[in-house]
């Protein structure tokens, strides 16, 4: 919270200073055009828009060369206006995607009477950049048989694909860690393997835009895949409000007509109904001055992963399900300070319990952690603001908190807190430890931008971006495998007798005792980037445009001993071309050439070599007596015995 704060008072003195380092939060739209009078370029035309996406109104006008711009405007249906003394007005609408830019020109005819043309719709271009994206509304995903999350969005657009490991989704052939997750401009990868943490409410979610290829703007980078941004609502002139009950059920889903290896085919599915209840709400404080939206989500009993919470143990087949009981509340003010300044302050906390958590194939109940907590949250407060018709300033502070408490054993003790492996399963105890220090993965992250419009009568329009970022990732983890800090691996397998769901260990002359001690305690991995870059969207003429760009990454990274085990550098240019075939936006053709470079984490060189925090290992050859021995039938010689 304190870094928090501080990076609040950064971004406020970055402000005052008007400064150019910064980098986009993925959050905005652009809008750009030109404005001509029988094919010929039109100077000092007023341009307006608005939207019911948009605080108030907004007012440019037209360049040398008829263009003009409009940058950082939240996406939604703008209504373009176009006017000049003498001329026909012209008025437009035009639907504005996150994190694209889109365009509306306009041909003003001499008035000979007073009358305005007005153009209901017009087919997007093609393409506006050299980047590949794909937007989805809440709307195309809601009429879609997927369910509304940000996994399954992705998933729908091309270049994307979930066949990474366990599942994890790829974008453009790169690893699965290694792509960039955004919600409402922070982000939400989780520190670990870069997967995307839930922090949304699927009725809370405007749009996503996911751009997979194609020389991706400099404002972007620590990835290789691609980038995926969603926003959620942001409240408005009118109340509105939704509530949903989204209700599952396993015994809802065929069965398969194949069978196993075995012969057997697909088990009964259990009849176990679990509901999800949202709820959200938006409208005005102050109408065009101050907007609120809130939004909550309840759910009680569902499955902890896919469709179906029950679960049995190995051999035994003793029944349990696995669930989480899991609130999620969201809340958004947009204010505008004054005509051409405003700030968004969002905040969305996840308070997830999973009941009856299980690692691995396990033979019995004791092996379950009965509730453990997964605290997960962000925050952002974003500014924008118009110096002049064509420059604008743009910066934003984030924080994002994720912790796993209670996940592990509770008993320290040397008997219930030890782990029993055989070749099969574990048995006795849970595997981690739910007493010790908690694992956090977190970021931070303060971010700004200017981006100034440059039109000129033979050299086209210009986009110019400046920017820089300070991204602070941490992770404090004591990963202590067991809560007693010893594990068994027996030998063989364990043994089961009829009538009696009790794995019997069998200790011999191959069993091996484990001690696995933290022997130093980890401070906390601390990774650092700053980064500055340059991006000019280049439009020549209604033939030719293109991207040029260079970011700009350093790396200092300190491991969980304090070690400095990284301070690099790298230099990533993106550069794009795009030829219109008959310059109406129906036919391009689209050439790119991008570096893209790749963040540190702690699972690659972040934490590869470092003790503070990672369980030595100790192997001691057991040499006590025989501890459930069989003989040639695979029965026990004598009495059964268990830890237990």
């Amino acid at each position: 919270m304190r870094l928090f704060v501080r990076l609040i008072a950064l971004m406020a003195v970055a402000l005052l200073a008007a400064s150019a380092f910064a980098q986009g939060t993925g959050t905005t739209s652009s809008l750009s055009g030109t404005v001509t009078t029988g094919g010929k370029a039109l100077p000092g035309v007023t341009v307006m828009i608005t939207s019911p996406s948009l605080l108030g109104t907004r007012t440019t006008v037209t360049g040398e060369g008829g263009g003009y711009n409009f940058s950082s405007l939240p996406p939604g249906v703008y209504t373009v206006k176009f006017e000049l003394e003498g001329l026909q007005k012209s008025s437009q609408k035009v639907t504005l995607s996150l994190a694209q830019p889109s365009t509306a020109d306009a041909d003003l005819k001499v008035a000979t009477v007073t009358e305005a043309i007005t153009v209901t719709a017009a087919a997007p271009a093609v393409l506006e950049t050299t980047e590949v994206t794909r937007n989805f509304t809440a709307k195309q995903v809601a009429e879609l048989p997927v369910r509304r999350n940000i996994r399954d969005t992705v998933l729908l657009a091309p270049g994307t694909n979930s066949n990474g490991p366990n599942n994890q989704m790829t974008i453009s052939g790169a690893p699965s860690y290694d792509n960039l997750f955004l919600v409402n401009g922070v982000v939400v990868n989780e520190n670990l393997r870069g997967q995307p943490h839930d922090l949304f409410i699927e009725d809370a979610i405007q749009e996503t835009t996911v751009i997979a290829a194609g020389g991706i703007s400099a404002e972007y980078g620590r990835f290789t895949g691609g980038v995926v941004s969603s926003i959620t609502k942001s409240g408005g002139n009118a109340f509105s409000g939704s509530l949903r009950d989204t209700m599952t059920n396993p015994n809802w889903i065929a069965k398969t007509d194949f069978r196993d290896s075995k012969g057997n085919a697909e088990p009964d599915h259990p009849s176990i109904r679990s509901n999800v209840y949202e709820g959200t709400l938006g409208g005005f404080v102050l109408r065009d001055r101050l907007w609120f939206f809130g939004a909550g989500r309840h759910t009680k009993g569902a499955p902890a992963n896919g469709f179906n919470a029950a679960q049995t143990t190995l051999v035994t087949n003793l029944g349990f399900l696995n669930t989480i009981n899991e609130d999620r509340y969201e809340g958004k003010l947009t204010g505008q300070v004054t005509q051409k300044h405003s700030l968004v302050a969002s905040y969305l906390k996840v308070k997830t319990t999973e009941l009856n958590n299980f690692f691995g194939s396990i033979y019995d109940l004791n092996s379950i952690v009965p509730s453990r907590q997964l605290p997960n949250s962000l925050k952002a407060l974003a500014y924008n603001g118009v110096l002049s018709g064509n420059w604008l300033l743009e910066g934003q502070v984030s924080q994002k908190k994720f912790a796993f408490i209670n996940s592990g054993g509770l008993d320290t003790d040397r008997i219930k807190g030890t782990l029993l492996l055989d070749s099969n399963a574990r048995f006795n105890a849970p595997t981690f430890c739910g007493v010790c220090t908690p694992e956090e993965r977190n970021n931070d992250s303060a971010v700004a931008k200017t981006s100034y419009y440059l039109n000129t009568k033979n050299m086209g329009n210009h986009s110019f971006v400046l920017g820089g970022e300070l991204y602070k990732e941490t992770r404090l983890v004591n990963n202590h495998q067991e809560a007693s800090d010893f594990r068994v691996q027996s030998t063989g397998t364990a043994i089961f007798l009829p009538g009696d769901s009790t794995p019997y260990p069998r200790f011999d002359a191959s069993t091996i005792l484990r001690w696995q001690p933290i022997l130093v305690l980890s401070t906390g991995s601390h990774f650092k980037t700053r980064s500055a870059f340059a991006n000019d969207k280049w439009d020549l003429n209604s033939h030719w445009s293109f991207n040029v760009g260079v970011r700009y990454d350093k790396n200092v990274v300190h491991d969980a001993s304090g070690n400095l085990v990284a301070d690099d550098s790298a230099f990533a240019p993106r550069l794009g071309a795009m030829f219109d075939v008959k310059g109406n936006g129906r036919s391009r053709v689209n050439m790119s050439y991008a570096r893209y470079v790749t963040k540190i984490v702690d699972g690659n060189v972040g934490g590869a070599a470092n003790a503070a925090g990672t369980p030595a290992t100790f192997n001691y050859a057991y040499k006590g007596p025989a501890v459930n021995p069989i003989d040639s039938s695979g029965k026990i010689i004598g009495t059964p015995v268990n830890p237990q």
